[in-house]
This record gives structure tokens, sequence and C-alpha cells, in this order.
């Protein structure tokens, strides 16, 4: 589990959860079921839930000596990038967490100090775990096929076992950007392209 610490807030944050409304008595337990705003994008460049969406919460906060136990399940809707064909969809993603906050000062004892999320208060945020679980969920370069897709949603990108560019008149979308830079291979005016007037490549450009 990654460090982190308490964080004092002059207002708490949407995912920053009340535990007052726990029973300080070892095993009392209160569920947690609402939508919170997610305050920052949580993901990588290719996928990620962004800022402002919704997370559904379905937690169950318990008791217990060292402080509050946090188990249960968050889904929000993240924006994906094809890592392949470029194409852009949104999907339903889901992280169970099990997470101690401890009281300061009752950490278990074997316990790492940078291994410990600690109360802040009565206050716990939920933002730092949410980040370690989705980011360990998410590919750093997930693909259509990764989410439900029976192949790549961007019909321009040929088939894994396909030739790039191999279909007349169409332009793979991952090259789209070079083409337009430099134009397309093997066309007159295009520099380093076969045939043209003293072209590279021709017995002519040789002489």
């Amino acid at each position: 589990m990654s460090t982190t610490s308490s964080s004092s807030r002059s207002a708490p944050g949407p995912l920053v959860l009340d535990t007052r409304s726990v029973s300080r008595t070892p095993g009392a337990m209160t569920p947690v079921q609402r939508a919170a705003e997610v305050p920052t994008t949580i993901g990588v460049e290719m996928i990620g839930i962004p800022e402002g969406s919704e997370l559904d919460l379905d937690l169950m906060l318990t008791f217990v000596d060292e402080g509050i136990l946090v188990t249960g399940a968050v889904t929000g809707q993240a924006r994906v990038e094809c890592a392949r064909c470029l194409g852009e969809f949104h999907t339903d993603v889901t992280v169970n967490l099990t997470e101690m906050y401890a009281i300061e000062g009752k950490a278990a004892a074997n316990a790492e100090e940078d291994e410990v999320r600690l109360l802040d208060g009565d206050l716990l945020d939920l933002e730092p775990a949410l980040i370690d679980a989705f980011g360990l969920e998410f590919p750093l370069s997930p693909t259509c096929t990764d989410y439900g897709h029976a192949e790549c949603i961007n019909p321009d990108t040929p088939a894994p076992d396909g030739v790039s560019g191999d279909t007349e008149g169409r332009i793979d979308p991952r090259w789209a950007d070079l083409v337009e830079k430099f134009g397309t291979p093997g066309t007159s005016g295009t520099p380093g392209a076969a045939g043209g007037d003293g072209a590279p490549g021709t017995d002519e450009g040789r002489a």
C-alpha cells in the first residue's frame, strides 16, 4: 500500500468521509452508499476517470482498535484511448477496497510508517487510496479488446495481422500526423519517394 498521511482541509472534499457516525465500539459498522465527484482525474494518460465525473461508493466503515477499516467497491466511468487504434470510448470500471485508516499513535506496531493511512481527526480521505487502486487496475496501454470490444473501434486501423495502409485511399490513423507533415510515401514530390525527377533511389538520381 502506498504512502499516505493525514491531510488537513479547510473544507472536506467530496472523497473525504466523516467517521463520527461510526460508533467507537470495536466491530461497529456504518454503510456509505452515495455518489461523489472526482476532484482530480484519476488514472494515466490513456485511461482515466475524468475530473468532475461521479464515482459510486458502496462501502462499509468498521471501527477496530486501530481505527477505521474501509471495505467495499467504488465504480466510475473511465475515458479510454486505445493504444492501438487511438479510438476513444467510455467504460465502467470498478475497484474493491480494503483499507485501514489508523488513529494517530494506534497503528499496528509492525506497520511501516509510510504504509499506514491515517485518520485526520474524524475524517478519512479516500482519494489517495482510489488513485492507488485504480492505478493498479488500469493498464498503461489499454486497447479496445481489453474492455469488451471484439475488435478495434476505429475502422481505419488495420487488423493486428494486416499491413498498415494496405487499403487504397485509407490512411492508418496512427501515422496520420506523419503523413500530414511529410506526405504519403511513394508519391511524386514526397521527399525520399521512389520515382520523380532526380529522386533518390532512381538511376537518374544516382547519375
